[in-house]
């Protein structure tokens, strides 16, 4: 009798303990978040006319941690997004799929890489020219950096197509 109640009670404290466990994860458990909505922006200056950018769909984000809990890669995958740019001076639409991934990865000296692969548009220029329009990605653009933010490495496989034309007819 004296043993089963040991053995109870040895029991109890476990289960007690268990969820304080659960509840103070370690700092390197990663960390994922689903964004399930996109807040619609205008995007000025990279074709001849203002056009609004409207994405549909999840876009799932998981971040991993060293063991002091700071940030060290970010993953990310788009299932099944779409992208709608609307042309606000004609209101004419053009709809593509943004379906793809993306990863970030940042070493503790600041060198890092980044690599986004499958269908997207860039919105902010060309990623490998730097030339000013929608880029519409079919491939993969990847590109590394050193401790001082300086590039090494960029390339891109695959297509980039400028949009802009085809919103401006």
């Amino acid at each position: 009798m004296r043993r089963g109640i040991l053995l109870l009670s040895t029991v109890l404290i476990a289960l007690a303990a268990v969820p304080a466990a659960i509840a103070s994860k370690p700092p390197w458990v990663p960390y994922r978040d689903i964004i399930q909505t996109h807040e619609d922006h205008t995007i000025q200056g990279q074709c001849a006319f203002p056009v609004l950018f409207h994405v549909e769909g999840p876009e799932i984000q998981t971040t991993f941690f060293d063991r002091a809990g700071s940030p060290i890669r970010l993953l990310g995958v788009f299932p099944g997004e779409t992208i709608t740019l609307t042309n606000l001076d004609t209101g004419q639409s053009l709809t593509v799929g943004g379906t793809g991934s993306f990863q970030l990865r940042v070493e503790p000296d600041g060198s890092g890489s980044a690599m986004a692969t499958g269908l997207g548009v860039w919105h902010d220029g060309n990623p490998v020219t730097g030339e000013q329009g929608l880029w519409y990605q079919s491939g993969r653009v990847s590109t590394t950096w050193d401790a001082e933010r300086n590039t090494t490495s960029l390339r891109s496989t695959g297509t980039l197509v400028n949009l802009c034309a085809e919103l401006g007819s």
